[in-house]
């Protein structure tokens, strides 16, 4: 499993935020801007319920998972992606679901780099 936790500055993914809905709505901020851009890492991508994002590449699956949870001293929400492979494969095939998170890994953390309104990127 990998684990990308970052802040997010949600007041800048909608102009009128309601206390009790900025978790969602920057989840699915983050799940449309992932759709949009992993294309260009030669990821292949199709929006899930709001919080999901299908991920593929050469035939592998690699779903993403983003969580947004309570604000932080700044008023910032911390938010994380996790993917999760799957666990019961054959060596060879472990390896090579392996490599491709990690290129989906930083592919995921330079399109978030892209967005001022993310910060304070770090791998759990």
């Amino acid at each position: 499993m990998r684990k990308l936790q970052f802040t997010a500055n949600y007041e800048q993914h909608q102009h009128i935020v309601e206390a009790n809905n900025q978790c969602h709505i920057t989840q699915e901020y983050v799940a449309d801007l992932l759709v949009g851009k992993l294309n260009q890492y030669g990821f292949h991508t199709l929006p899930q319920s709001g919080d999901h994002v299908a991920v593929s590449v050469d035939n592998h699956a690699l779903p993403l998972s983003i969580t947004c949870q309570s604000s932080d001293q700044e008023g910032h929400l911390v938010c994380e992606i996790t993917s999760y492979p799957t666990e019961d494969q054959d060596w060879l095939d472990r390896i090579t679901e392996q490599s491709l998170l990690n290129q989906l890994a930083q592919a995921v953390e330079n399109t978030l780099k892209q967005d001022t309104t993310f910060s304070e990127f770090e791998w759990q």
